[in-house]
């Protein structure tokens, strides 16, 4: 029988929690696209996996319990898999309970040091003791098989209803000894009495795995002060901004008020150090707006190929031209102390394909990739509400050509067979590395549609994928999507599962 270890995670309102360091060990990850393709996958054969979260999966009488799909990379690219997990006897720790909402989240990373990438999986709605919504995490191990049970389930010890812990997750070295930590957002979570202002604990990697780590919220770690619905930890991304080689935080706070804009959002910056994270800069729109949402959504990567990441935050909510919720994307290039020369994009500028139209939501996803291998890498723009022809909410992905000034340009990636409320492009594979699912060289690129309907099964949820061939930046060859059952993957596509609202 396998043991699992439960772990409690310090998360005190109004407290920082001291940075905690781990003993070095070798090997640190390279963020140079040469390196990335042998690096992210759980069966350690060379080629990148990609893990699918179907938070809505009903697992026998627990309704909205969760789940998590695993496909596998090979040389004809992504496979499907039969690999399905859920909490209790499906090799997660935990146990079934409704609206747990396992897979909400996803990231990878080799948590504990042997080489192989681990992934982990966020249950925001997790009950812990009386608390509803407090949230946890579960982490599954890489091994030469594939993904295992046998990993750790994380809780906050002052767990309290709606904090959704798990919400939001990254990976990344953020303090320099070799292995990854992950990165957990708890967009409730309440700080003092200032509800729902949200907080972020980050798990240092071991060689034993992941253990307990600092929790940092506004005005407690991080810049700002925290405020009532600031949500900060609803999205992250880690990336190298500075010249240090160390990984950095991008923590999203999609309902900040920026004087009196309400829910205009903000965007954190934590810089890495040896001792953990530290505090960096704030960042908001040049021009903030009501219920903008900007930070949203967030990810990083080398855009213009100068030295360091950039910074791209989504505002889905951003009225362009009048038409409400077509929303924009903002991509900053700078260090942790500070982002400068905001680029606005949104559809119909710079080259972009579509116009913007109302709740098109534009910026709801936003995902790096490098499609021709010339180091200036592309970016993927969700847009779940694009209307194509008369399917209402089909849904399309922007990719944005890397340039020596940054993303523009590009073409529009959509569905063989665009259906009403497909939300294609909700979810997108991004994180620290990019993903060569074939390994021949050129990065690709995994688009959830969770509102997909699969036989009679609404917002079954699907994965399409979309191979980089070495042509000219902004443009990928569709290749195959997947279902649960009969597309291939673990379990049954069933109404409501959503497959593919999250996916690393």
């Amino acid at each position: 029988m396998e043991m699992r270890r439960v772990v409690v995670v310090t998360a005190l309102a109004g407290l920082v929690t001291l940075l905690v360091t781990v003993p070095p060990a070798a090997g640190a990850p390279d963020r140079a696209p040469a390196a990335q393709e042998a690096r992210v996958d759980f069966n350690d054969d060379g080629f990148a996996d990609v893990a699918v979260g179907a938070p809505g999966e009903d697992i026998g009488a627990a309704t909205g319990a969760g789940a998590l799909n695993v496909l596998y990379g090979s040389a004809a690219g992504l496979e499907p898999s039969a690999d399905v997990f859920y909490q209790g006897a499906g090799g997660a720790g935990g146990s079934l309970e409704d609206d747990d909402r396992l897979g909400s989240a996803v990231a990878k990373g080799d948590f504990n040091g042997d080489g192989i990438f681990d992934v982990a999986a966020g249950a925001p709605g997790e009950t812990v003791g009386t608390d509803f919504a407090a949230g946890a995490v579960n982490v599954l191990n890489g091994s030469s098989g594939g993904l295992t049970g046998g990993g750790s389930l994380f809780t906050q010890s002052n767990a309290e209803a709606g904090d959704e812990f798990g919400a939001a997750l990254a990976a990344a070295d953020l303090n320099d000894d070799g292995i990854f930590d992950l990165a957990v957002g708890a967009p409730g979570e309440d700080v003092g009495a200032v509800g729902n202002a949200g907080a972020v604990t980050v798990l240092f990697g071991s060689p034993s795995g992941l253990t307990g780590g600092p929790t940092v919220f506004q005005g407690g770690g991080a810049g700002g002060t925290a405020e009532a619905g600031d949500a900060f930890g609803a999205a992250l991304a880690t990336g190298i901004l500075g010249g240090d080689g160390i990984a950095d935080l991008v923590v999203g706070a999609p309902g900040e008020d920026v004087g009196a804009v309400g829910n205009a959002g903000a965007v954190n910056l934590l810089a890495g150090s040896p001792g953990g994270l530290v505090l960096g800069a704030v960042v908001t729109q040049g021009n903030p707006e009501t219920i903008d949402l900007f930070g949203a959504a967030v990810a990083t990567g080398d855009f213009d190929d100068t030295a360091g990441d950039d910074v791209v935050a989504g505002a889905p909510g951003e009225t362009v031209n009048g038409n409400l919720l077509a929303g924009a994307v903002s991509v900053f290039n700078g260090p942790p102390s500070g982002l400068a020369n905001e680029r606005l994009l949104f559809q119909g500028t710079a080259g972009i394909p579509g116009s913007p139209e109302s709740s098109d939501q534009f910026g709801a996803a936003v995902a790096p990739t490098d499609s021709n291998g010339i180091g200036q890498w592309d970016l993927a723009v969700g847009v779940p509400g694009e209307d194509l022809g008369p399917d209402a909410d089909a849904g399309a992905v922007n990719l944005l050509a890397g340039s020596t000034t940054g993303p523009s340009g590009g073409s529009l990636l959509t569905q063989a067979n665009p259906e009403d409320a497909d939300n294609f492009g909700a979810g997108l594979a991004g994180g620290f590395f990019l993903h060569d699912f074939d390994l021949n060289g050129f990065h690709d690129l995994a688009v959830g549609a969770p509102g997909e309907t699969v036989g009679a099964g609404a917002a079954a949820g699907a994965v399409g994928v979309f191979f980089g061939f070495g042509g000219p930046g902004g443009t990928m060859t569709p290749g195959p999507a997947f279902t649960q059952g009969p597309g291939g993957l673990g379990g049954a596509a069933e109404t409501g599962d959503a497959l593919g609202v999250a996916l690393e």
